[in-house]
């Protein structure tokens, strides 16, 4: 019958029972002499009188009394009363991990504070090892985790230093029981040989059961689950859990049927779960979207798995995203979202918005479209302006045309004169019969930010390349109504190699350049050539 509150044992005060099974219980007690608490470990009288477990209790309580380890639960005293044996060990204050499993994560605790877990235990136990202490029942349920916040969160092994009751008499009734094999090494199910490669694998099954809810030859009897530790392959957790996968190689290992399979050490095991943590999974879930204004990752979008001109769609938005965008930098954007469509992701919403559309000579950009609604009113000056530039082209032609700039067609075309020599001095002008020269309207000038795209189609008379004034920064002029009255605010004069007309033959005047020129006929038709040339 358990001891009641305030009653005494082994000079402690019973406080309250922690715990109890067929062969021992356990108090939270108060030190005789000491303003400290201790957990306090009666064990049976049936147990206690055993004299081949008394033996083994001695041995291994003074192996454990030398032990001092951060991750162990150090033993202070021991003795008998009322022909009992007894213990008293630190009271740690928190839960275990079978507890903290079946009550906050019935489906497998986050990785990376098993992986925590397991390290600490796995640094314990080496300890241990090197001590020539093994464990022998290693579990969930001997694992205990402070509740202080996590960076002060404690990890610890308990029971370490008890002798086991499994090894006096073999699995008996008393002691037959599904938590005492779960995590049981085939060697020590068979009564073999054990050391530290047995811990190791009741190690891996606990790792086990953190990661997927469950151990890993989950069964109501015993026996069945006997037989799956010596005889079936052993789960992964990838199968349970497929974010997991990359613990399924090293749980594999530290679960091998021969222990010369598994780790040489149970740190050994810890760091090859830790390289697994590290290695993303291939069938990871996916993470949820960032926090509004939080920058994306460029890499996770160059890296999509969507087949070209397929638009991945998230819970909150759809953006189209390509492997035919050229950087991630065309997709960084800084405007916000719009006040219709909430995008948590700004890299992604923005995808083909900047602050002022750049436009090529071939006026194309085959980039997908993210949102074609903010698209359009950015598209409309750009057709605006091609329209203006067709239109001022269109009329150029047309006024070339009435006023009989016509070139005789040819089907050779010929080089451009070298322009590179300086300009003659300047001679008097001399003007003939130039006031009966029709005049053309001037030219419409382009937009400057806007350069006039090559027209797709020519004519007979266009087919010889036209001469182009040095000085290409000037606006484009056009020929003067007549050499003495040209138009208010333009340059009328004409540019060496502009076109003339026939009546005009044998006519000087100043060019553009100051240079004179004179109208002569050329194998390309009528044009201005340097006086004197």
């Amino acid at each position: 019958m358990p001891l009641a509150h305030g009653a005494t044992a082994a000079g402690f005060k019973i406080v309250r029972l922690l715990g109890s099974g067929p062969a021992s219980e356990v108090y939270l007690a108060e030190h005789p002499r000491l303003p400290r608490r201790h957990a306090l470990r009666i064990l049976s009288e049936e147990v206690s009188a055993d004299p081949e477990y008394r033996a083994r209790f001695i041995r291994e309580s003074d192996l454990a009394a030398a032990l001092w380890h951060p991750h162990i639960v150090g033993l202070h005293d021991r003795g008998e009363c009322n022909e009992r044996l007894w213990l008293s060990v630190d009271y740690i204050d928190g839960t275990t991990a079978a507890q903290l499993v079946s009550e906050s994560y019935p489906k497998g605790m986050p990785p990376h504070l098993v992986v925590e877990i397991v390290t600490g235990i796995a640094h314990a136990l080496d300890y241990a090892h090197d001590h020539g202490l093994l464990h022998r029942r290693v579990k969930p349920g001997n694992i205990l985790i402070t509740r202080p916040c996590a960076d002060e969160r404690r990890i610890v092994l308990a029971d370490l230093g008890i002798a086991q009751i499994d090894d006096i008499n073999g699995l008996t009734a008393t002691n037959l029981t599904v938590g005492s094999v779960s995590y049981g090494a085939p060697e020590q199910l068979m009564d073999s040989s054990v050391d530290g490669r047995t811990d190791q694998y009741a190690l891996a099954c606990t790792a086990f059961h953190l990661l997927t809810g469950s151990p890993p030859f989950a069964h109501g009897n015993p026996a069945v689950v006997i037989s799956k530790h010596l005889n079936e392959s052993p789960p992964l957790p990838g199968d349970v859990r497929p974010e997991l996968a990359p613990f399924d190689q090293p749980i594999s290992r530290a679960l091998a049927k021969a222990p010369d399979e598994r780790f040489p050490r149970c740190r050994d095991f810890a760091d090859a779960l830790r390289a697994g943590q590290c290695e993303p999974s291939v069938l990871a879930t996916a993470p949820g979207p960032p926090a509004t204004g939080a920058p994306a990752d460029p890499e996770t979008d160059a890296a999509a798995t969507h087949p070209p001109g397929v638009a991945e769609r998230s819970d909150t938005q759809g953006a189209a995203v390509a492997p035919s965008v050229p950087a991630p930098a065309d997709l960084a954007d800084n405007h916000g979202p719009a006040p219709s469509e909430p995008m948590p992701n700004a890299e992604i919403g923005d995808a083909v918005t900047s602050p002022e559309p750049a436009i090529s000579g071939a006026m194309t950009d085959d980039r997908p479209v993210a949102s074609r609604g903010r698209l359009m009113p950015r598209a409309v000056p750009v057709v605006l302006a091609v329209g203006v530039v067709l239109i001022g082209f269109v009329v150029v032609m047309a006024l070339h045309s009435r006023s009989g700039f016509h070139r005789a067609p040819t089907d050779v075309e010929t080089p451009p004169a070298a322009t590179s020599a300086p300009p003659a001095a300047p001679m008097p002008v001399t003007v003939t019969s130039v006031s009966s020269a029709p005049a053309p309207l001037p030219a419409i000038t382009p937009p400057p930010t806007i350069g006039t795209p090559a027209p797709t189609t020519t004519t007979p008379s266009q087919v010889a390349t036209v001469r182009t004034p040095s000085v290409t920064t000037r606006p484009p002029t056009t020929m003067p109504s007549s050499p003495t009255a040209p138009v208010a605010g333009i340059d009328s004069r004409p540019a060496v190699g502009m076109p003339c007309s026939p009546q005009q033959t044998g006519a000087t005047t100043i060019s553009n350049s100051g240079a004179p020129v004179s109208c002569v006929g050329t194998p390309g038709g009528f044009a201005w050539e340097p006086a004197g040339g």
